[in-house]
């Protein structure tokens, strides 16, 4: 690769992506974001357990974010990326229109991909369909929830969320869950657990459901609970022979940086930590961000210069 005309190139324009491309600028570096403009949440009416933009539309709040880096000097490309590749000399992309771009490093922020059971009606999903039990549930308060999955996951998110419902069902295909002290706990707190699979389910013009499962059974659900339909984004894992971790994600260290040394991950692409809501996935930005910035500035010191940090009495921190 010849001399690339950026530092570092992003992929993913959503909350992890857009927070460490300002930071990033804002450390002087040349940044490209390259995305397509449907982020993850794009679907639902507003961004909620964020204190300063709650309840403010996604667009909007995203929009804010690309004007802030576009003053530090980010450029954006709305495109979608098909290829990533990387060695010791820098890492390209490809996009679908026919593009390259090429930089020093790449930050992976494609967040992970949600594969919907095919009995799901159009439009539903992040409307009155959910796979967490507090972005979007306190909308629904006063409304009968299901809560629909394979055991343990679905009974979990029902108790999590039976404080908002009139009435709540959890549906899980294992009869083992049903017997559980999870299972008992719901059921005293007024929940019910039913042993049975959902096969199709209809929609009336508000997006509340009528779920029907294999044995007949009919639920009402004015708000679903679907644990389990978030996967790992692995699509540029094989051309950039990146590692994954025990949990089948891409393993990266607490500040983000994969097994290949030009590549860095944050947000929920990662799959190395716990799920990260929207401030969660933000903060894995700025650290990801951090991380790249002691990489260029310290090159071939950093390991030696964190070994002697902590070796210095009260030296702060460590590579993580």
């Amino acid at each position: 690769m010849s001399s690339p005309p950026h530092d570092v190139v992003v992929i993913g324009a959503g909350a992890a992506g857009l927070t460490a491309s300002v930071m990033l600028a804002r450390a002087k570096l040349r940044v490209l974001v390259v995305s397509t403009e449907t982020r993850r949440n794009s679907c639902v009416e507003a961004v909620h357990n964020v204190p300063y933009a709650e309840g403010v539309p996604p667009a909007q709040l995203y929009g804010t974010m690309e004007e802030t880096a576009r003053e530090y000097g980010v450029t954006f490309v709305w495109d979608e990326v098909l290829t990533a590749e990387a060695d010791e000399t820098g890492v390209a992309v490809g996009t679908r229109g026919g593009a390259r771009y090429t930089a020093d490093r790449l930050l992976l922020a494609t967040g992970p991909i949600d594969e919907m059971p095919p009995w799901l009606p159009e439009g539903v999903w992040g409307k009155t369909v959910f796979e967490c039990p507090f972005c979007h549930t306190h909308e629904h308060d006063g409304k009968p929830f299901a809560s629909v999955g394979r055991g343990l996951e679905a009974i979990g998110m029902a108790l999590m969320s039976i404080q908002y419902a009139t009435a709540m069902t959890a549906v899980v295909s294992d009869e083992n869950a049903a017997r559980t002290p999870m299972a008992d706990r719901l059921r005293q707190a007024g929940g019910t657990v039913l042993v049975d699979e959902v096969t199709a389910a209809d929609r009336d013009a508000d997006g509340a459901l009528t779920l029907y499962t294999k044995g007949g059974a009919e639920v009402a659900a004015g708000a679903l609970l679907i644990p389990g339909v978030k996967k790992h984004n692995l699509r540029f894992v094989p051309q950039l022979g990146l590692e994954l971790n025990e949990r089948g994600g891409i393993g990266t260290t607490t500040l983000g940086q994969t097994s290949n040394p030009r590549v860095w991950c944050a947000g929920n692409g990662s799959g190395d930590g716990p799920y990260f809501m929207w401030t969660g996935a933000a903060a894995s930005g700025i650290n990801a961000a951090r991380s790249i910035c002691e990489d260029i500035a310290f090159g071939p010191l950093l390991d030696s210069y964190w070994d002697q940090l902590k070796k210095t009495p009260g030296g702060q921190g460590q590579k993580a």
